[in-house]
């Protein structure tokens, strides 16, 4: 499975600190190199669009699963990313 970015997920990753950010990229080139990232993920049922989220210590990333894509919603602390 591939992740992609969107628009926003860069923003979010763009304003975060580099060690941060260089956690963050460790963790996906982790799951996307295991054989199935979503194992990795909790599901959502409440949110609108996101259907998982992974957990990189007191942040969160959004996902949604199309087709053989992982696209990136957000990437926020814990405590604004489900607003």
């Amino acid at each position: 499975m591939q992740f992609t970015f969107a628009e926003s997920a860069g923003r979010d990753v763009e304003k975060l600190s580099k060690k941060i950010q260089q956690g963050i990229r460790e963790k996906l080139l982790y799951w996307q190199s295991s054989s199935n990232a979503l194992d990795h993920a909790k599901p959502l049922s409440q949110h609108i669009e996101a259907t998982h989220r992974f957990r990189i210590g007191v942040y969160r990333i959004l996902i949604k699963k199309i087709g053989n894509e992982l696209r990136i919603l957000r990437v926020r602390h814990r405590k604004d990313v489900y607003r």
